[in-house]
């Protein structure tokens, strides 16, 4: 089954020179004569069900009723000129007439009047319908046979029935893009006549739309996966038989089931994204503004956009400060006055300490290397029996310091701090051996 390409049915449909131009009275009409064509036995209608119809319309639009048949000789013409009715009396020898819709007036009336949405049990159905005619198929390639039974058994359903029950379903789909539209502007309308109220309505409305949709899906992935395996062994038999006409049909079919699959994936993605977006609109602006005072400032602030707008900034009127004293550079000198010791109570023997570091350093080192660790506390301890409290606060830090060049500080166990009398506390550091210390050792 060859398809025309784009390029060609462009200029082919140029080439026709048509123009549709349909009204709302037309419109109403042409869904009045298809309703009449479908209650009634007769394929056709005359002149006369033709104006009782356009006398309906004309009552709906509250038109002028003198002018009413006149208006329906007028309205029959357009849609004869449009190609949306055509004439079935033998072109014209019997005299009153008798008219039918067109396929494409049939298929825009259908649009305006079967507005059917897609849903689980229709889909069922009808997938239900296509895997049988598959199966059925199936089987009549299996056993093979002339070019008649090819035709017949193959080519042709899964031309017209396989292909006609995919189109229902592509019919359906479109009418829940219809709904879904609607139910798109109920809820912006809702929400912007009740804002606060409407919040519970809509979330509702959300969310059986949203569980509607992801049923479809679930059923449209199932069911496509499996009818695509049967395709596939019907194309296999085809190509083993050398069966072109039969192969181009399957892929043709093939299309279309992929074509319903990547509309639910886009359906159900595209709605999943505005439930979210609506949702985030309640939280953050909703919720947040019930009273929408917000809303309201912000729509006037854009509106009056580009007028010239002046600001002002109102504070309050401070008062200095009142100053209980007067800054001045002259300040008054006084005088301290305080005894002073004799000079030679002043002078006091400072001694030499007798510790340096160079002296207790070697031993230091060496009790590190033996022992492998050393603790400051235990050091200044041991200094204390031999030496001034002076001596050895003096020592201390420089200690510490040697200390840590000489090895590794471990972690900190006790935070407390550690007197060895007469005013002076530290706190313990003990250092163990490093690395390049046991090298040398």
């Amino acid at each position: 089954m060859k398809h025309q390409s784009v390029a060609d049915a462009i200029a082919k449909t140029w080439s026709l020179d048509f123009t549709l131009q349909l009204d709302r009275e037309d419109a109403a009409f042409l869904a009045g004569i298809y309703t009449w064509l479908a209650i009634n036995r007769d394929p056709t209608l005359d002149e006369d069900q033709l104006r009782i119809i356009y006398r309906i319309v004309s009552e709906v639009a509250r038109n002028d009723p003198s002018s009413s048949a006149q208006r329906a000789t007028n309205a029959i013409a357009r849609l004869r000129e449009q190609r949306l009715m055509v004439r079935t009396d033998t072109a014209g020898i019997i005299r009153g007439g008798e008219y039918s819709l067109s396929r494409m007036g049939n298929a825009i009336a259908e649009w305006f009047g079967e507005q059917e949405g897609l849903t689980r049990k229709s889909l069922e159905i009808i997938m239900t319908q296509i895997r049988a005619g598959l199966g059925q198929i199936r089987v009549a390639a299996e056993a093979g046979g002339d070019d008649d039974h090819w035709e017949s058994q193959v080519s042709g359903p899964l031309k017209l029935t396989v292909a006609q029950l995919i189109e229902g379903i592509e019919r359906r789909q479109q009418g829940m893009d219809v709904q879904q539209e609607q139910i798109r502007e109920r809820i912006e309308a809702m929400l912007e006549e009740n804002w606060f109220e409407a919040v519970v309505s809509c979330e509702n409305l959300l969310g059986t739309t949203s569980e509607a949709l992801q049923e479809l899906h679930k059923v449209l992935m199932h069911e496509i996966e499996g009818m695509s395996a049967v395709l596939s062994e019907i194309e296999d038999i085809c190509e083993k038989n050398s069966r072109v006409e039969s192969a181009e049909a399957v892929d043709h079919v093939r299309r279309q089931i992929e074509r319903i699959g990547a509309w639910g994936e886009n359906r159900f993605a595209t709605w999943s994204e505005y439930y979210q977006n609506v949702h985030e609109f309640i939280r953050s602006v909703i919720s947040v503004d019930p009273d929408r005072a917000v809303r309201t400032r912000l729509r006037d602030a854009i509106k009056a956009y580009g007028r010239p707008v002046f600001w002002y900034l109102n504070v309050a009127d401070q008062a200095p400060y009142i100053h209980l004293r007067t800054d001045s550079d002259d300040r008054p000198t006084q005088w301290a006055e305080r005894t002073l010791k004799p000079i030679e109570d002043r002078i006091e023997e400072a001694g030499v300490v007798q510790l340096p570091l160079e002296r207790i350093g070697e031993e230091i080192s060496q009790k590190l290397r033996t022992s492998g660790q050393v603790d400051l506390l235990d050091i200044l301890s041991g200094l204390l029996p031999d030496h001034s409290f002076d001596e050895v606060y003096m020592l201390a830090g420089e200690l510490a310091e040697f200390l840590i060049r000489q090895g590794v500080p471990l972690p900190l166990q006790d935070d407390s701090w550690h007197s060895l009398g007469k005013g002076i506390e530290i706190q313990t550091l003990t250092v163990r051996q490093g690395d390049s210390n046991a090298k040398r050792q």
